[in-house]
């Protein structure tokens, strides 16, 4: 399970405790389950190196994201804040790379004829989640559903209030995570707490 790490249990732990974090429960995310059409692919990591550079190589390409998708909506300054911001999500959801598949940055579920490979739940479910050609594609993937109506107060949040947990704490409740359902269950307040602290740890990781 591990890039980046001499030990593949050590990583698997870390692995585990970001899926409780999240708690990848339900079709949130926009993915169905098994009722897929699509081709099923080998899961393989796409990240093989230290934590640093993951967050390094992330955050640039989520700032080339932001100022491609955003574009005059936000200044410089904004997209930095945006970028690291995403980067935090990413980070949650892949346990800072370890758990990151196949290029998708944020365990975006598949649906219909989408590529796909599989991926068992800390509550013993097997889901199928997106597979992606490169970073790139996962990326913008992600920016597009982050942008869809669902997801929408969320990405409102983001752009108004980069450096706050109120964005990510949405983004749960609109669907795409819920912490009470992990096991042991967790809070929305512990969520928008261990966003901050990731946020912080992160943004000494990289070059704003």
């Amino acid at each position: 399970m591990a890039r980046g790490r001499s030990s593949g249990a050590a990583a698997a732990v870390v692995v585990v405790v970001g899926l409780v974090l999240l708690s990848r429960k339900s079709s949130a995310k926009g993915g169905a389950k098994l009722n897929l059409t699509g081709k099923q692919v080998e899961r393989v990591h796409s990240w093989v190196g230290s934590v640093k550079d993951w967050a390094s190589t992330r955050y640039g390409a989520a700032l080339d994201a932001v100022k491609a998708h955003w574009g005059g909506a936000v200044d410089d300054a904004q997209a930095k804040d945006v970028a690291l911001s995403l980067l935090t999500h990413w980070a949650i959801e892949t346990a800072n790379g370890a758990g990151e598949f196949n290029w998708n940055v944020g365990n975006i579920n598949a649906f219909g004829d989408q590529q796909y490979f599989l991926v068992k739940d800390i509550d013993g479910t097997v889901h199928a989640e997106r597979a992606y050609d490169s970073l790139t594609d996962g990326i913008n993937s992600y920016v597009q559903l982050l942008a869809s109506p669902r997801y929408a107060p969320a990405a409102k949040k983001l752009a108004d209030d980069p450096t706050s947990s109120d964005w990510f704490v949405t983004l749960g409740k609109c669907g795409w995570f819920d912490p009470t359902a992990a096991k042991p269950p967790s809070s929305w307040d512990d969520a928008a707490k261990g966003f901050a602290s990731r946020r912080k740890t992160l943004s000494g990781q990289v070059s704003q």
